[in-house]
C-alpha cells in the first residue's frame, strides 16, 4: 500500500486506486498521512472540517469518517487507524508516503553536493522531483491546518529544486538551463535566486548583455511591488558581469553571487612590473535599505487618547532618558484594540525613525512564531542576502543588533506569547524604540513600560460605532445605539463585528440587532462577520491554558455574579484556597478574569462576552460526555439566566458541614452566593481533579 500526497491524495494498493471520493474523508486521511504514528486530536479534525463554526454533529459524523477509512485499509494491512485517547492515529511504516521518500533523497542529494560530487547530486534530486505529480495535495478543499502543510510541501519542493539547479550549474550544463530558469522566473517573479543562476547561465555562454537585462527586469519588479532595490549580493553579480569578472568563467560556479572571486594561488613568478590593470567601473554603493513594514493604519480609530500621549513620550525618548532601547508592552483581554493601538502609534510616530520600521506577528494565541524566523525575516528585510542570514539563531539576533547599532528603528511585535519569545529580537541601541502586544501579562520583563487596555467607554464604543455604520444612523436610533455598545462589552472587537453587520446592508436596523444580541445564547454567533470573530479570539487564549485552568474556566460560565472570590472558586473546586488563588492568578495573567482588590480579598472579574464563551466550552464538553449542566433539567436554562443547584452536592474534602457554611457566610458584603452546578471534584496530590474533562 502506498499513500500519495505529493500531488492530488492517492491511496495505492496493488495497482488498485482506494482514495476515498468524499472530499472530507480525504481531508481526515490527508491529516493523518501527514502526521503518521503521531496523535491527531479530534479537535483538530473538526477545526480542518468544519472551521469555527461546527455542526452539532460534527463528533459522531467525524466517527463515521474515520469508520469508512478503516473499512477501506481492510484489517491486517501495512496501515491502519488507531483509535487514541483524544483523537486517531494512523499506523504504518513511513516508506508507505511518498513524502518520506522524497525527503530521504533530497537530504541525500544535498549531502552530494557538500561532498562535491554533483553527478550524483544531480540524479538524486531528480528522482526526487519526479516523485510530485502535481501541486500537494491538489484534490482537497484545504483548510487552515492542511494548507499549512501544503506550503510546507511546496517549500521543500522550491527548496529541492534550486539544489538541482546548483548541480547542474556546477557540472556546466549553462545551456541546457536557460529555458528552464525562465519559466520558473515567470513563475517565481521575486525569486531571486532564479535570477542570479540564470544571469550565471547566460554570461557562461556568452550572452552577457542578456544577463544584465535579467538584472534589469527583476530591479524593475521589484521596485514596482515592493518598492525595494535588489539585494546587495545581486547587485555584487551585477558589478562583476559589467567588469567581465574572470572569476565567472569558471565552469562549475554555481551560485556567483555569494561566492567572492579568491586570490591567485599559484607559485611566485619573478618580480617585474605589472601590466596596467584594466579600466573597470567603480564598485556600486550598497543601496541603503529602509523597511517600512508597518500594517496600515485604522482610519476610524477612536478614544485611547492619554494611552497614545504615553505611548508618543516612551517612543520619543522623553520618558526616561538613557542607554538602553525602549520597549513598551500593551496588554489586555482579546479583543480590546492592542494591535490597533499598536499600530497607531507607531504610524504617528515613525517620522522620528528614519531608518526605518519592522512589523513581525508572533502568533501568540494559536502556534508562537519561532524567534530564529522573525530574526530572518527581518535580516532579508533590512538587505542582508538569504544566503549570508546565519543559520543559528543566537548569530541571528547578534546580526541583528548589529544592524540595528548605528540606526533608528521602530519594531512592533503583535501578539507575543512570553517574553522569552521577544527577547532575541530586541536591538540593543538606545537609537531604537520597541513596541510589544500581547494578551498575557509579560511578568519579568526588565525595563519595558507596561500597559494594560480597558475596553471602551461607553462614548468611545458609540463614536465607533457611528463611524462604521454611519454617524446618522446612531443618530437615529440612539437608544438602540447604547444598547449594542453595552451588550458587545465596549469591546472593540465585538463592536467592529457589529458595525459590520449592520454596514452590510442586511437590512437590520439597530434596533433589531439590539434585539438580537440580547439573547445569549446566540450573541457570540452574532458577533462574527468575514475573517473578524469574537469566538475566535478568545479561543487562542483558551486554547493556550493548562487543564486546570480550562476546567475552572469553564465553570465560570456558570456564574450569575459579576465577581468571584478564592474561597468561592475553592467551595466550587473542592481544593484549597491557596491552589484556588493561583489558578485565578494564571487565569487574570491571560486576561480571562480581571482582579479587583476588595475587601477582604481580592475579587475577580469576568467580562460579560468571556462568560459566554466560558459557558459554550462548558456545553461542548458536556455534550461529548453526553451531560448538561444542572442535571438533566439543566439544558432548559439559557446561558446567562440562574441554573439549577445540584442536591446534595458533596462538601469540600476535609471540612465538616458546618465549616463549609462558614465559609459561604465569610464571603465579602454584597456578594451572592455562587451557585453550585457540579459536584466539586477532590484535590489529588494538592492540586485540583479534572473537572468536566481536559
Amino acid at each position: 500500500m502506498e499513500f500519495r500526497v505529493l500531488g492530488s491524495l492517492q491511496v495505492v494498493d496493488e495497482g488498485a486506486d482506494l482514495t476515498p471520493s468524499a472530499a472530507k474523508v480525504r481531508a481526515v486521511l490527508a491529516m493523518l498521512v501527514l502526521r503518521h504514528n503521531q496523535i491527531v486530536s479530534t479537535r483538530e479534525l473538526i477545526d480542518e472540517l468544519w472551521g469555527e463554526r461546527p455542526p452539532a454533529t460534527a463528533l459522531p459524523t467525524l466517527h463515521t469518517y474515520v469508520y469508512k477509512l478503516r473499512k477501506m485499509l481492510g484489517t491486517g494491512g501495512p496501515a491502519s487507524v488507531v483509535t487514541q485517547p483524544y483523537g486517531y492515529l494512523l499506523a504504518t511504516t513511513p516508506e508507505t508516503i511518498d513524502v518520506f521518500r522524497f525527503d530521504r533523497l533530497v537530504a541525500e542529494g544535498w549531502n552530494a553536493l557538500e561532498r562535491g560530487d554533483p553527478q550524483h547530486a544531480t540524479g538524486t534530486l531528480t528522482q526526487a522531483l519526479a516523485l510530485w505529480r502535481g501541486p500537494a495535495l491538489g484534490n482537497l478543499a484545504a483548510g487552515e491546518l492542511l494548507s499549512a502543510q501544503i506550503t510546507r510541501l511546496e517549500e521543500s519542493r522550491l527548496r529541492a529544486l534550486q539544489l538541482r539547479l546548483a548541480a547542474d550549474l556546477r557540472l556546466g550544463r549553462h545551456r541546457e538551463l536557460i529555458s528552464e530558469l525562465k519559466e520558473l522566473i515567470a513563475t517565481y517573479p521575486l525569486n531571486e535566486d532564479f535570477y542570479a543562476k540564470l544571469m550565471t547561465a547566460l554570461y557562461q555562454v556568452g550572452r552577457r548583455g542578456e544577463a544584465l537585462e535579467v538584472f534589469h527586469n527583476l530591479r524593475q519588479v521589484l521596485i514596482g511591488q515592493l518598492g525595494l532595490e535588489p539585494s546587495p549580493a545581486l547587485c555584487r553579480l551585477q558589478q562583476r558581469l559589467l567588469s567581465a569578472d574572470p572569476g565567472l568563467d569558471q565552469p562549475g560556479l554555481d551560485q556567483p553571487e555569494l561566492v567572492d572571486p579568491l586570490p591567485e594561488t599559484s607559485s611566485p613568478a619573478p618580480q617585474a612590473s605589472p601590466p596596467p590593470a584594466p579600466l573597470s567601473p567603480p564598485p556600486a554603493r550598497p543601496v541603503e535599505v529602509r523597511p517600512a513594514q508597518l500594517p496600515p493604519d485604522i482610519a476610524d480609530f477612536v478614544g485611547r487618547a492619554q494611552l497614545t500621549d504615553r505611548i508618543a513620550a516612551v517612543l520619543a525618548g522623553t520618558a526616561e532618558p538613557g542607554t538602553a532601547v525602549r520597549v513598551l508592552c500593551l496588554s489586555g483581554m482579546p479583543g480590546v484594540g492592542q494591535t490597533a493601538l499598536a499600530v497607531h502609534a507607531a504610524h504617528r510616530a515613525r517620522a522620528a525613525f528614519p531608518s526605518g520600521q519592522l512589523f513581525a506577528g508572533l502568533g501568540g494565541g494559536a502556534a508562537p512564531a519561532d524567534p530564529g524566523e522573525v530574526l530572518a525575516g527581518f535580516l532579508r528585510a533590512a538587505g542582508v542576502a538569504p544566503g549570508d542570514v546565519p543559520a543559528d539563531r543566537d548569530e541571528r539576533s547578534k546580526l541583528f543588533r548589529t544592524w540595528c547599532s548605528d540606526r533608528q528603528v521602530l519594531i512592533v511585535l503583535d501578539d507575543a506569547s512570553n517574553a522569552a519569545q521577544i527577547q532575541p529580537l530586541l536591538p540593543g541601541s538606545a537609537g531604537c524604540a520597541v513596541i510589544v502586544t500581547s494578551r498575557f501579562a509579560l511578568h519579568g520583563f526588565a525595563g519595558a513600560s507596561m500597559v494594560e487596555l480597558d475596553p471602551l467607554t461607553q462614548e468611545e464604543g458609540l463614536e465607533l460605532l457611528g463611524r462604521i455604520v454611519g454617524p446618522a444612523r446612531t443618530g437615529a436610533e440612539r437608544h438602540a445605539a447604547e444598547r449594542i455598545v453595552r451588550l458587545c462589552g465596549r469591546l472593540p472587537l465585538a463592536l467592529r463585528c457589529a458595525g459590520s453587520r449592520l454596514a452590510a446592508g442586511q437590512g437590520l436596523t439597530l434596533g433589531t440587532f439590539a434585539d438580537r444580541l440580547e439573547d445569549p445564547r446566540t450573541r457570540l454567533a452574532d458577533l462574527s462577520v468575514a475573517d473578524l470573530d469574537v469566538r475566535t479570539a478568545f479561543r487562542g487564549t483558551y486554547e493556550r491554558l493548562g487543564d486546570p485552568e480550562r476546567s475552572l474556566f469553564r465553570l465560570l460560565g456558570l456564574l450569575q455574579t459579576p465577581y468571584i472570590t478564592t474561597r468561592q472558586t475553592g467551595a466550587l473546586l473542592g481544593c484549597e484556597d491557596d491552589h484556588a488563588e493561583r489558578l485565578l492568578a494564571r487565569l487574570a495573567g491571560c486576561h480571562l478574569l480581571s482582579a479587583r482588590p476588595g475587601s477582604p480579598e481580592v475579587r475577580y472579574g469576568i467580562h460579560e462576552l468571556v462568560r459566554l464563551y466560558a459557558r459554550e466550552c462548558l456545553e461542548r464538553e458536556l455534550d461529548a460526555f453526553g451531560e448538561h449542566p444542572g442535571g438533566e433539567h439543566a439544558g432548559d436554562a439559557r446561558p446567562g439566566e440562574p441554573g439549577q443547584a445540584v442536591a446534595g452536592a458533596a462538601p469540600v474534602p476535609g471540612q465538616s458541614t458546618a465549616q463549609a457554611q462558614a465559609r459561604g457566610d465569610q464571603a465579602g458584603d454584597g456578594e451572592r452566593s455562587l451557585p453550585v452546578l457540579v459536584r466539586p471534584a477532590g484535590c489529588v496530590n494538592g492540586g485540583p481533579a479534572r473537572v468536566l474533562g481536559p
